[in-house]
C-alpha cells in the first residue's frame, strides 16, 4: 500500500499505479483556506509564488503589472501561472532543493524588491538571502492540519510537506518497517525534527521522480 499525503490526479502516474496493481492511499491531512487580504500598493518589483495555490489564490484578487517579473520554485508553478496568461522570467530547476533555489533566485532578484504571497506555514526558504527592505510578505491563504487516522498499515509513506508531516502524526504513527518519502528537503529536515529519517528525498518534487524512484528502489 503507497500513501501520498496530496490528492493524485497526475495522468501518467495513476497509469502507473494501475499497472502495477498497487494500493494508493491519496489522503491530503491539511486543507486551505483563503486569507482577507488586500492588493499591495506598494511597489515591487519581483513576485515569488511558492507553489500553484499560492498563484492561485493571489491571482484571483490580484493583476500583476507587465513592469513585475514573475518568478517560481518550480515547473509546476510556472506552467500554472503561465496558464493564467502571464510570463515568467524565473524558474527553479530544483524545487525540491528550496537552498538550491534560493541562491539562484538571490541573483536572479539583483537587489529588487519582492512580493511572496504565501501560506501562514510558508517556510519562507526564499527570503533567507535577501535583506529586510527588499521582502514584503502577504499571507493569501492558511493552511489548516486536518488528520485523518488510516485504518489500513501503508508500506511506503510519501509526506509532501511539513504541515502534511505535523497533521499525519496527530493520529498516526510511523513504524521501522515502513519506507518514507519526502517531497523536498523541507519536508526532510522537518521528518529528521521529529526523528523520521527519510529513505529517499525528492530533488525535483514531481510525480515523474517518484514514479522513478518507486521502481529503480524495487519498492513497487
Amino acid at each position: 500500500m503507497l500513501f501520498i499525503s496530496k490528492t493524485v490526479s497526475d495522468e501518467a502516474f495513476l497509469a502507473f499505479v494501475k499497472k502495477k496493481k498497487i494500493n494508493l492511499i491519496d489522503q491530503p491531512m491539511i486543507s486551505f483556506v483563503a486569507e482577507d487580504f488586500n492588493c499591495p500598493k506598494e511597489d515591487f518589483e519581483v513576485v515569488f509564488f511558492t507553489s500553484p495555490r499560492s498563484a492561485g489564490f493571489y491571482l484571483e484578487q490580484c493583476k500583476i503589472k507587465e513592469t513585475v517579473s514573475i518568478a517560481t520554485i518550480g515547473k509546476v508553478t510556472s506552467e500554472f501561472v503561465e496558464s493564467k496568461g502571464y510570463k515568467v522570467d524565473f524558474t527553479g530547476i530544483n524545487s525540491g532543493n528550496p537552498e538550491k533555489v534560493s541562491k539562484e533566485f538571490e541573483a536572479f532578484v539583483a537587489g529588487r524588491k519582492v512580493l511572496f504571497p504565501q501560506s501562514n506555514y510558508s517556510h519562507q526558504s526564499m527570503q533567507k538571502r535577501l535583506y529586510k527592505g527588499q521582502i514584503t510578505d502577504l499571507i493569501v491563504y492558511n493552511t489548516e492540519l486536518t488528520p485523518v487516522k488510516l485504518e489500513i498499515k501503508p508500506a511506503v509513506l510519501v509526506f509532501t510537506s511539513p504541515s502534511n508531516v505535523k497533521s499525519f502524526l496527530q493520529l498516526n504513527k510511523v513504524d521501522s518497517d515502513q519506507k518514507i518519502i519526502a517531497w523536498g528537503k523541507t519536508t526532510a529536515a522537518f521528518l529528521n525534527k521529529n526523528n523520521l529519517n527519510a529513505d529517499f528525498t525528492l530533488e525535483y518534487s514531481s510525480f515523474d521522480e517518484l514514479h522513478e524512484i518507486l521502481e529503480k528502489s524495487g519498492l513497487y
